[in-house]
């Protein structure tokens, strides 16, 4: 006699149950939260803090700000980008400098400086 297996049942593997499947799936809703959690950090550096950092770098006390968090580098870091910049007598741009303070150390990580801009009409939203 021949032994068959023709009459007992195939086990499936785990991704072919509707069990497996679920605990598949809740596993990579988990894992992307967790790697979204980590990626939409601002770091540890606070925007003030970064603001202050940014005022020691300029050799000029501005009138305005502004700040904005970017992420910038193929392994995405995080910096505040903090534009600063004074006024003139018709309320054009008179100098500006942009500081790039790192999110996570607070190192500054560029300065760049501006005497005149005219491009845009000047705004004072956020003062000094």
């Amino acid at each position: 006699m021949s032994s068959s297996s023709a009459g007992t049942p195939a086990r499936r593997g785990l991704r072919d149950r509707p069990l497996g499947r679920v605990a598949i799936l809740v596993a990579v809703l988990v894992a992307a939260l967790l790697v979204s959690r980590g990626c939409g950090s601002s770091g540890d550096v606070d925007k003030d803090r970064a603001v202050a950092i940014a005022l020691q770098q300029v050799d000029f006390t501005p009138e305005c700000k502004q700040v904005r968090y970017v992420r910038r580098g193929i392994q995405a870091r995080g910096f505040w980008a903090v534009s600063l910049w004074t006024l003139d007598d018709e309320g054009e741009f008179d100098r500006v400098s942009v500081v790039l303070v790192d999110a996570q150390t607070g190192a500054v990580g560029d300065v760049t400086n501006q005497p005149q801009v005219g491009a845009t009409q000047a705004q004072c939203a956020d003062p000094v």
